[in-house]
């Protein structure tokens, strides 16, 4: 034993090892002054110990890896998160989603992996939640006028367009018009039937005098002669969403009044102003009024986040190329609430809602067909 009582072996009174005093095979950890065995002196036992808990270390560090990623999420195809909503989102008031719907032939130049925004319009066969406006009076003929898309409410029958398709109060058109609604309408089918129209919202400041600001309207629908039927039920919903951040990607599907198939774009939606968005994709003539501006389209159902509809400035555009929609802002959102609230429970056909201003729709009026 030496004078500071460290024996000679290396081994101090209190069974410490010193980091200056190593005995032959012996390797000291400074830090933590423990004594570990070299691998020389390991026997198969030991080292097979050593190599299950090495493995059992790092499955628990792959394990807890992959629930970081599941919690988090990477964002999806088109750059919207995928995972729970991250700070950057604070500002974006979403609404839950409703129900799922069927499955869509969604073209991959609108959702998934290979869309890419460039701003030219594809006609393909449609989805099941965006349809057209007809007249009830049409008597079967394919006259549809505009195009409207269904989103989630709690009743299961809201649908969402511009007011500028149902009433014109600025050039002597104000009743809201008698409206069907056929959603996933292509070629002439209407594979989910018609859906009446019972209830139409618009803004007090749409009714007054066109308020461009104000160029969004949402419907109350149900099916003649089954009174139960949800149209949410049967081709699912867009959620909603309101004072979103601009600019972002936007997928925008409208049907044009010559055709009878609609068309997808794939673009960015930019301010124009404070109350108007714009999109650049070519193709969206007359009757695309009332399309849906939607935010992270699923590649299989074709259900995405709405964020505007085809209106607003110029009535949606008057350029064939250049688009227009209302931001959806705190008063969108408001009228969106009413709609919600005339929806639950299911009034009458008969029936009448009183937001900041609807109606019950007349037997036979006259409403803008511009797009």
């Amino acid at each position: 034993m030496t004078d500071d009582g460290v024996t000679d072996g290396g081994v101090a009174d209190d069974g410490v090892t010193d980091a200056t005093h190593e005995s032959p095979g012996v390797r000291t950890l400074d830090s933590t002054r423990v004594r570990l065995p070299m691998i020389g002196e390991m026997t198969r036992a030991q080292l097979r110990s050593a190599t299950r808990a090495l493995g059992l270390l790092a499955f628990a560090v792959c394990f807890a890896l992959v629930l970081v990623n599941g919690a988090f999420g990477s964002g999806g195809a088109d750059g919207s998160p995928t995972g729970p909503a991250s700070a950057s989102d604070a500002g974006r008031r979403a609404l839950p989603t409703g129900s799922v719907g069927p499955a869509a032939n969604v073209p991959a130049s609108l959702a998934g992996p290979k869309a890419t925004p460039d701003g030219h319009s594809t006609p393909f066969e449609g989805l099941p939640a965006v349809g057209v406006l007809f007249y009830p009076d049409d008597n079967g003929a394919n006259h549809h006028f505009c195009t409207a898309s269904v989103v989630h409410s709690t009743g299961g029958d809201v649908v969402a367009t511009a007011a500028h398709c149902l009433s014109d109060p600025a050039n002597g058109s104000p009743n809201p018009a008698s409206v069907v609604f056929a959603p996933g309408y292509h070629d002439g089918q209407r594979p989910f039937g018609l859906w009446r129209a019972t209830s139409v919202l618009l803004d007090s400041h749409w009714s007054a005098d066109s308020d461009q600001d104000s160029d969004v309207a949402f419907l109350v629908v149900h099916k003649d002669g089954d009174p139960n039927a949800r149209v949410e039920d049967a081709v699912g919903a867009e959620r909603i969403a309101f004072g979103i951040t601009r600019p972002t990607t936007v997928g925008v599907i409208g049907y044009p009044s010559g055709s009878d198939r609609p068309v997808s774009c794939l673009n960015s939606l930019t301010v124009y102003s404070a109350t108007q968005s714009e999109f650049d994709c070519t193709g969206f003539a007359d009757g695309t009024s009332g399309g849906p501006l939607l935010q992270g389209i699923d590649p299989k159902t074709g259900l995405g986040t709405l964020v505007g509809v085809i209106g607003g400035y110029q009535e949606g555009g008057d350029s064939d190329d250049v688009s227009y929609a209302v931001f959806f802002g705190d008063r969108i959102q408001a009228l969106y609430a009413q709609a919600v609230t005339a929806g639950s429970p299911s009034p009458s056909p008969s029936s009448s809602a009183s937001p900041s201003s609807s109606a019950s729709v007349p037997a036979s009026a006259s409403a803008s067909a511009s797009g």
